[in-house]
């Protein structure tokens, strides 16, 4: 009787020791064909992005990710170790404050990945306009108050799931402000907006915001990454356009990011008569708004 339970003993732990070897080689511990299949085993999700991906789908996932050399696993590379983003550190481009957050930074615009900005800027700015002859100086600039913006993308997708980028995905704040008048949309003095301006002249909003905000503007010096700071006065400027007396230089007395605030809030409101002083109160977009006395 013993010897029969002992032989079951024995015949159990040898069935055991089988089944785990069979489910060893044929289950979660499956050998590979390629490294590739390693990496999908554990990153399906990964691997279904970059599919649906119009970039980077050919690509292996060695390709970017390539084993360490000090570590166990494989490398997190930077985007900028293939894509040169040194246009991202000209003083002209836009987005230059991107440079500190390295992958991210890149993300946040290139993937359907959802990113939530926040970030606040003065509510009013307040500054005179003096006619005096032919010169219109702009003095006693101000800011004043906090206005708090926070942008939801509202991607639905992951990091490695690259995309054409859209303004609109993290500028919405700008698009509400011109649906109520303000940003670009600057009107003639009959009322319709200026024909170089109007949006209607342009097949997609992004089309309209780049007719200012160009990367690779003939009229500027250097390329940018992907926008450019262009302010009313500047591109005016450099196209030869008329305005009184010493405004172009005048206006640099205003700091960068509200002078073409100026410019769009007096034509909108009407310019100031010969000899005289106007005070102008403008609530910053989304909500634009001016006051004049």
């Amino acid at each position: 009787m013993n010897k029969l339970i002992y032989l079951i003993v024995i015949l159990s732990i040898v069935i055991t020791a089988v089944s785990e070897t069979v489910s060893i080689v044929q289950g979660d511990h499956s050998f590979y064909q390629t490294v590739q299949n390693k990496c999908i085993k554990c990153h399906g999700d990964i691997k279904t992005q970059l599919t649906t991906s119009s970039q980077h789908s050919s690509y292996s996932c060695t390709f970017c990710h390539v084993k360490s050399q000090t570590n166990h696993t494989n490398t997190k590379p930077l985007c900028q170790d293939c894509h040169n983003t040194s246009g991202l550190n000209d003083p002209q481009e836009a987005h230059s404050g991107f440079t500190s957050l390295g992958n991210d930074g890149c993300i946040s615009c290139h993937t359907t990945y959802n990113t939530i900005t926040n970030f606040s800027r003065p509510e009013y700015i307040d500054y005179d306009i003096t006619v005096s002859g032919t010169d219109w100086v702009v003095s006693n600039f101000a800011t004043s108050g906090s206005l708090a913006i926070s942008n939801n993308a509202g991607k639905n997708g992951g990091n490695h799931n690259l995309k054409e980028v859209s303004c609109q995905d993290c500028h919405q704040d700008i698009f509400d402000a011109a649906a109520i008048g303000g940003h670009a949309v600057v009107k003639d003095k009959n009322g319709i907006e200026v024909n170089m301006h109007d949006r209607n002249n342009y097949s997609t909003s992004k089309a309209w915001c780049l007719s200012c905000h160009s990367s690779s503007n003939p009229q500027l010096p250097t390329k940018q990454h992907s926008a450019s700071k262009t302010t009313c006065d500047e591109c005016h400027q450099l196209s030869g356009g008329d305005h009184p007396g010493n405004f172009f230089n005048n206006i640099k007395s205003v700091p960068h990011l509200y002078r073409s605030l100026v410019c769009i809030a007096c034509k909108s409101t009407g310019w100031p008569e010969p000899n005289s002083t106007l005070h102008f109160t403008v609530r910053e977009e989304p909500y634009f708004e001016v006051k004049v006395t």
